[in-house]
């Protein structure tokens, strides 16, 4: 099975209606469900989807229950979190020649290190 790394901006479009290239981000979801397509990430997907979801309720794009009953689904889709504590050396050359954030870094280092695509819908990655 063909795996691949999302980022947050990737995961956030299956929950938000309003999201350009949303209908790309479901048909990465269904290959998932399917058992068509394998996706991990680094463990702070799980923060940074939470805290876009709340964000989202804050600016009325979505009620609470709606983040509510994201964040369950989300939980229970069992995306491979991979930790990245051992890597942090990875995170810095990442953060240095691409001049990125340390989350950013941790989704290119977990691609790297598991050889599979990045998925992202952050233009500057």
């Amino acid at each position: 099975m063909r795996g691949v790394v999302v980022d947050a901006s990737v995961a956030l479009k299956w929950y938000l209606d309003d999201e350009e290239y949303g209908q790309k981000a479901m048909n990465v979801l269904t290959r998932y469900i399917t058992d068509e397509l394998d996706i991990l990430a680094p463990s702070l997907l799980e923060y940074e989807v939470v805290n876009g979801l709340i964000i989202a309720q804050r600016r009325g794009r979505i009620g609470e229950e709606k983040v509510l009953s994201a964040i369950e689904g989300f939980a229970s889709l069992g995306i491979r979190m991979v930790n990245l504590a051992s890597d942090y050396s990875g995170i810095i050359r990442f953060c240095r020649t691409y001049n990125r954030s340390a989350y950013d870094a941790s989704y290119m280092v977990v691609a790297e290190s598991e050889r599979v695509p990045l998925i992202t819908a952050d233009e500057g990655l």
